[in-house]
């Protein structure tokens, strides 16, 4: 948590992910912090971009390359999707 977020109590966790033990993803989104899906997709960019970052220097591969395959194994998620996710609660999505 930011110092900014520590002075703010509305500023909060805008998403929260994990891999449970049988290996899917479990995934808890405060949509009520970000304005549209379009501006989500913008912040899963910033996310992936970050990612590359996180990988290259734990793995020493080159961000530009870790990028690639982020984005290529999002691409194949995204038209793989077969499984189906709720809405917990009003303003989340939790799967």
């Amino acid at each position: 948590m930011t110092e900014t977020d520590k002075r703010d109590p509305a500023r909060g966790n805008l998403i929260e992910a994990h891999i449970n033990d049988e290996g899917y993803a479990g995934v808890r989104i405060a949509a009520y912090q970000l304005e549209g899906p379009y501006n989500f997709g913008r912040f899963l960019a910033d996310v992936a971009r970050h990612g590359a970052l996180a990988y290259a220097s734990t793995w020493s591969i080159e961000e530009g390359e870790a990028l690639e395959q982020i984005c290529a194994g999002l691409s194949d998620q995204l038209r793989e999707q077969s499984s189906k996710v709720w809405a917990a609660e009003k303003g989340s999505l939790d799967s």
